[in-house]
């Protein structure tokens, strides 16, 4: 259930006009990058935070 949430709340309705106009005629391919766009920035800020906290800066 938790994921069910975080996926609709994270993840927007598919909308072509979002996209470059060649993905549009690939909604699959498109919406997948856009997922993995979106997790990557994720992933990202995630690292960027745990490096400022001093208790995460060191592997124990």
């Amino acid at each position: 259930m938790l994921f069910e949430l975080l996926y609709h709340y994270w993840c927007v309705p598919y909308d072509p006009e979002r996209f470059p106009e060649y993905l549009r005629k690939d909604p699959v391919h498109a919406y997948g990058q856009y997922a993995f766009e979106e997790g990557f920035k994720l992933g990202a800020q995630l690292t960027c935070l745990s490096l400022h906290d001093p208790h995460m800066q060191t592997l124990e």
